[in-house]
């Protein structure tokens, strides 16, 4: 098994290709093409996309993707729900908030954009099995009603926009909820082994409990 993290320029978010023999799961495609361009240029076939949340930088390629490939999308139900409006997905802030992260002004305006809903959907928890490797989904709100936790092999978790090197997670767009993230959340991230290897939305990658040693 293969992890290939990939970083859009614009909004620095993170994808990541998990691959298996050819055959990849993609994790939260964002933008500027990067995952198309690295799937195409290694001859990978995609079978699912994932989702960490609803958010625009972490679905910007989504539907292109979707499309080009023709693999289900795997969310949770709120997720799901909420792609659909540009208010939501944030793609109605976009070019406030990509400032906010870069500090760079865009010469154009970002278009608001609408997902479909995920062909998957689940509430709670969800477990996905996928070449002899098991996925675990876990509902975690607070930064955006649609967010989750994905852990593969109970080696890695994908955290979305949590667990960031050196930053506190953003709670204040709209949908975020510190009641949620506080009471429901942060007791899940505290249970998430040390030596699991992190893999965030934005920023480095580390190990759980050696976070000075971040990539």
């Amino acid at each position: 098994m293969n992890i290939t993290k990939l970083t859009s320029v614009k909004t620095i978010c993170n994808s990541y290709l998990i691959e298996e023999d050819g055959f990849v799961v993609i994790i939260d495609p964002g933008q500027d093409g990067v995952v198309e361009a690295e799937i195409d240029s290694k001859g990978y076939q995609p079978e699912y996309i994932l989702l960490t949340h609803e958010h625009f930088d972490h679905v910007q390629d989504l539907e292109a993707v979707r499309e080009k490939y023709g693999v289900p999308v795997i969310a949770s139900r709120t997720c799901s729900e909420r792609l659909g409006d540009p208010r939501t997905n944030l793609s109605i802030i976009e070019d406030i908030l990509s400032y906010y992260k870069t500090g760079v002004v865009s010469e154009e305006k970002s278009p608001r954009f609408v997902c479909r809903e995920a062909e998957i959907t689940y509430e709670g928890e969800y477990d996905l099995v996928w070449r002899g490797h098991s996925f675990t989904f876990i509902e975690a709100p607070g930064h955006s009603p649609g967010c989750v936790l994905i852990t593969l092999d109970g080696e890695y978790c994908f955290t979305g926009d949590y667990m960031l090197s050196n930053e506190e997670p953003t709670l204040r767009l709209r949908g975020g909820n510190e009641a949620d993230y506080r009471n429901i959340t942060v007791p899940i991230l505290e249970m998430i082994p040390d030596g699991t290897k992190i893999c965030p939305g934005h920023g480095v990658s580390y190990t759980k409990g050696h976070e000075t040693e971040a990539e």
